[in-house]
């Protein structure tokens, strides 16, 4: 009897034990149930605020080039994937002329510069010595002309004497007969005429003499006979005067000694020009010494200065030129895409190569609704999304809302930037991102 008691008491036990413990637990599930209920409320609540979005990893700082110049290209010095630094050179087009130019420039920069050098630094020793000789040979040039003046003049003077003379000469010839020539002719033949009277008078006192073609007075006669002919033919000689032949050769003397004159008288204009131009001379070496003594005046190194800027203001002109055909990298980054091949026209609309800086990068969504961006500020916060990493969470930030659409696909969004922390660093330029921005 007491046994069954004590089994009824422990099953009584047992089971009220059980019943709590059921209505304990029965109590917990409702409780987990109105909490998950009342989570996957405030989920579903905060989900409906979510904003949702897609877009584009792109670099902070990226540009599409192309040379401004129209051309066949010439040189590719990149690949898609390479990276470039800041000046690298990139592409170029056909710039020979161009690059002529800016070594013609170049090579005029050069000249100015070393003018304006030389100009400071003043003449050499080498450039003083030769300035000094320069004088002594123009000083030297003077005296040789001096000379040559001398000689002209002294033959001057005696081409005149040498007129005088054949003037002198024409007059004595001209002259003739003179009266005392007269007279004296006049003389000898009265001379004469007497000698034959005389010599007549003794032949007559002994021309009866047989041999009177022996005596001597015979011979006496014939003597004085002979000597009154030549007296009277040189009478008559003296009496006619110069022929036409003497005068003639005595004018062609005079005429002659003229031209002498009229060439000395040259010869002298010419060596005073000898003797003024080599005083120039003198005068123009002096001073060009003086001038490298003196040095380079301010206006002079004002003008080489100015010829220098004038130069390189053409290098930079030709080289602004020469870039023109050329594609420089603006900033350092890579290369993302190379749209042209060796010998192809370049379309200067179109770009030839793409760079960015691939080292920063964000996100930026494309197709952000008008009914969606005016919850949207700077400063929220963000979750992103790779298709290429789908199992991996990334937190970002908005840094920037676009104040003015862009109309895609026939619908009007807008561009908002995701600056995303701790990108992974296999994520590339031009990955599709989604985004979940959550308006606080």
């Amino acid at each position: 009897m007491k046994r069954w008691v004590i089994i009824l008491l422990v099953l009584a036990v047992v089971g009220a034990g059980g019943w709590y413990a059921y209505s304990t637990m029965e109590q917990q599930q409702q409780a987990e149930a109105a909490t998950k209920a009342a989570a996957e409320a405030d989920a579903a609540q905060a989900l409906e605020q979510v904003i949702w979005a897609s877009g584009k990893l792109q670099p902070v700082v990226w540009a599409g080039l192309s040379p401004t110049l129209n051309g066949a290209v010439t040189r590719v010095l990149v690949g898609e994937g390479d990276q470039v630094a800041p000046g690298d050179l990139l592409l170029e087009v056909d710039n020979s002329v161009l690059q002529a130019q800016v070594k013609v420039a170049e090579a005029a920069l050069a000249e100015a510069e070393a003018a304006l050098a030389k100009l400071k630094a003043g003449a050499s020793a080498a450039e003083i010595a030769q300035a000094q000789a320069s004088v002594e040979s123009a000083k030297a040039q003077v005296s040789v002309a001096a000379s040559q003046m001398l000689d002209v003049q002294s033959a001057v003077e005696a081409a005149k004497a040498a007129v005088g003379i054949a003037r002198a000469q024409y007059a004595e010839v001209a002259s003739h007969p003179t009266a005392a020539e007269k007279l004296a002719a006049r003389a000898d033949i009265a001379q004469a005429e007497a000698a034959v009277s005389r010599a007549q008078a003794a032949y007559n006192i002994v021309k009866g003499d047989p041999d009177i073609g022996a005596r001597p007075e015979s011979l006496a006669l014939q003597q004085a006979t002979s000597a009154l002919e030549v007296a009277n033919a040189g009478a008559q000689v003296r009496a006619q005067g110069p022929t036409q032949e003497q005068l003639a050769v005595a004018a062609a003397q005079i005429a002659a000694a003229q031209t002498e004159v009229t060439g000395a008288e040259n010869r002298s204009a010419s060596a005073e020009a000898g003797i003024k131009s080599a005083l120039a001379q003198v005068g123009s070496a002096q001073a060009a010494l003086d001038k490298l003594l003196a040095g380079a005046t301010a206006e002079e190194i004002a003008m080489a200065e100015a010829r220098v800027q004038s130069a390189q203001a053409a290098v930079d002109a030709a080289t602004a030129q020469l870039a023109q055909s050329q594609v420089i990298a603006p900033f350092a980054g890579q290369v993302g895409a190379v749209n042209v091949h060796m010998g192809e026209q370049i379309d200067p609309a179109e770009y030839a190569i793409l760079v960015g800086a691939t080292s920063q990068m964000w996100v930026e969504t494309t197709d952000l609704r008008e009914t969606d961006v005016v919850r949207v500020a700077k400063g929220m916060p963000v979750e992103v999304t790779f298709d290429a990493l789908p199992n991996q969470i990334f937190d970002g930030v908005v840094t920037y809302v676009a104040p003015v659409s862009s109309a895609e696909k026939g619908s009007t969004n807008y561009t908002v930037r995701v600056e995303v922390n701790d990108l992974d660093p296999s994520l590339r330029w031009g990955m599709t991102a989604f985004v979940n921005i959550r308006p606080e």
